[in-house]
């Protein structure tokens, strides 16, 4: 729930030795490598394209053999081969197959036929014809011998016998083209490209046997590749070579059992100020799902902090009181449970699932906060009526709820702010922020309770502006050593005072929590009164009106909270929020290791 502390590695070793201990460097797998030489890295044209295109193309086949080493003496540049070969003549037959599909088509509305031969007919030969149904008229005036083989509502289907083709005088409609193949040929070609497509099927599954050597080979070979190019970031001098890295604090002791009888020399530093590491986040896969979100976004600084675990819990509240029904939330709950083993596989789908447990438990809760099941609400004097403490239809308690979520999320965010710049008296200016959002939120609060309210004379307006003269004198970072710094310092404050509109608009911002969360209540109670009423009005089939009202009333309701509850409840976190918690952006922590093990 951190940014993990690294160290400046720096080892030194003797060039013989270089290939030997970039791989054992490789299987340490720990540390992030630092580019030292000014040479271009060679980009080499990928060795593995082959492999997964063969690998990709035997993986999505939708019947496999079990996974396997086979126990044949062949080299996988052949199996590769074969499989290439595989999938591009399987893609052959396919295009052929619909090739004749759709020249099926076009031919069914003349008939199954075939050209007879010339000499049959004296040298006349038949041509075809489509004739637009407006110009039916026209064909009185065609003199050579023809006959109408098929009509529907566009078009009429024409046959003229002639030696050689007519001219648009003698005929003058569009002439068709079906090609020489009747409706049987093709339907014995098409039956032999599926013959010979079921054959490609057959194989493509008995390859899939080589999915396991082939993934372990695309491991090797990849690893190679990596070696290859992190050979080229170090920088040679001589008879030695010097290679730097990042590695995290928690990892020294390993890297020293590692380094020894090596015949290396390094040293660990701490990161300069004029440097910036990369950033490597430590979260636990329980709460880890933030993590998800905060990389997926934005990375923070080095220098900045992980706020993963606020926007896990507040996403997580956010998307409680968009969805703001129990019921619902019992549903996802559902789904998640049926989804569960399939999200227990890697690290991060294990971080989703507890996710999504979060929204699971936090949607509940709210929901029975709110007292809304379904939206039906549990009759008074229940167990569940006695949960239901928030009255989601009084507007003023609501709007003070959700304004208040958004104060505290940005009171929080400049918090951690003025807490991460804590030795700069820069931090003050985020004091300033935390100062003038708590005090614009308790005048307004005042001001909802007494109509009459003397503003002047209340302690929150001395709070803000007392947060204003922070911002105003603390924003800059320049050094007061002078008159032109100084008053350049005060230039920064007024030009940071613009941000106070930006921050009333991205309180204001928290305000759809209170509407989404209204319509999606107000939604499922108006399509359970439009049930009742359709099955009391209806004598016959009053019951399935109900039903099917219920079923797809709620479902798009459902739908509706699930995609507002994701949607907005990032877009709080990862915009309003970030935009006043997060200073500055990294870049991930990439550690050099063998890929497989």
């Amino acid at each position: 729930m951190s940014i993990a502390t690294l160290k400046k590695l720096t080892l030194i070793g003797e060039m013989n030795e270089k290939s030997a201990i970039m791989e054992q460097f490789q299987a340490f797998g720990l540390a992030h490598l630092i580019t030292l030489s000014e040479q271009t890295i060679d980009q080499a044209t990928d060795a593995t394209i082959c492999l997964r295109e063969a690998l990709s193309y035997l993986i999505s086949a939708p019947y496999k053999r079990r996974r396997q080493i086979p126990s044949e003496s062949i080299e996988l540049s052949e199996v590769i081969d074969r499989v290439i070969k595989n999938k591009h003549a399987r893609e052959d037959v396919i295009d052929e197959i619909e090739l004749i599909t759709a020249r099926q088509k076009e031919l069914s509305v003349w008939g199954d036929f075939e050209f007879p031969p010339l000499d049959e007919l004296n040298q006349y030969r038949v041509w075809l014809y489509l004739v637009p149904l407006s110009k039916e008229a026209l064909l009185k005036k065609v003199e050579l011998p023809w006959k109408i083989i098929n009509k529907d509502h566009k078009s009429i289907y024409l046959v003229v016998i002639a030696v050689d083709e007519p001219d648009e005088g003698q005929v003058p409609f569009p002439r068709a083209h079906i090609g020489p193949n009747s409706l049987s040929c093709l339907a014995k070609l098409k039956n032999d490209a599926l013959v010979r497509l079921e054959d490609l099927n057959a194989e493509r599954q008995s390859l899939t046997r080589w999915i396991m050597p082939l993934t372990l080979s695309l491991n090797d070979t990849i690893n190679a590749h990596e070696l290859k190019l992190a050979e080229q970031l170090v920088w040679n001098s001589g008879d030695f070579f010097v290679l730097q890295s990042w590695l995290p604090d928690e990892s020294r002791s390993a890297f020293e059992a590692w380094a020894q009888g090596l015949p290396v020399a390094f040293q660990l530093d701490a990161p300069a100020a004029n440097e910036l590491p990369p950033t490597l986040l430590k979260n636990d896969s329980i709460m880890g799902g933030g993590e998800e979100a905060v990389s997926f976004f934005q990375l923070p600084g080095y220098r900045s902090w992980d706020p993963s675990i606020v926007i896990f819990f507040s996403f997580s509240l956010f998307f409680s009181m968009i969805m703001a029904d129990a019921g619902y939330a019992l549903i996802l709950g559902g789904i998640l449970l049926i989804c569960w083993r399939k999200l227990s596989g890697s690290e991060t789908t294990v971080r989703i699932r507890n996710l999504w447990l979060a929204l699971v438990v936090a949607a509940f809760g709210y929901g029975m906060l709110v007292g809304s099941y379904f939206g039906i609400t549990p009759p008074d004097g229940t167990l569940l009526s006695r949960l239901h403490v928030i009255n989601i239809n009084d507007f003023s308690s609501m709007m003070k709820l959700s304004i208040g979520a958004g104060v505290l999320h940005l009171v929080i965010a400049n918090s951690m702010v003025a807490w991460g710049r804590r030795d700069s008296l820069v931090a003050l200016s985020s004091v300033g922020w935390v100062l003038s959002i708590i005090g614009a939120f308790a005048l307004w609060l005042s001001y909802m309770r007494v109509t009459d309210l003397d503003v002047a004379g209340t302690f929150s307006v001395k709070v803000v502006i007392a947060g204003i003269l922070l911002i105003l004198l603390f924003s800059g970072e320049r050094k007061l050593d002078s008159v032109k710094n100084s008053c350049l310092q005060l230039f920064d404050g007024f030009t940071a005072l613009y941000s106070l509109s930006k921050a009333f608009g991205d309180v204001l911002s928290y305000m759809r929590l209170f509407a989404l969360g209204l319509s999606s209540a107000s939604l499922a109670v108006t399509f359970n009164d439009l049930a009742v009423e359709a099955r009391d009005s209806v004598s016959a089939g009053g019951f399935i009106l109900f039903a099917l009202i219920i079923v797809l009333g709620h479902g798009l309701n459902f739908v509706l909270g699930v995609m507002s509850g994701v949607i907005h409840g990032l877009r709080l976190n990862l915009l309003e929020f970030y935009n006043w918690g997060v200073k500055g952006e990294g870049y991930p922590f990439k550690a050099f290791k063998k890929r497989g093990e």
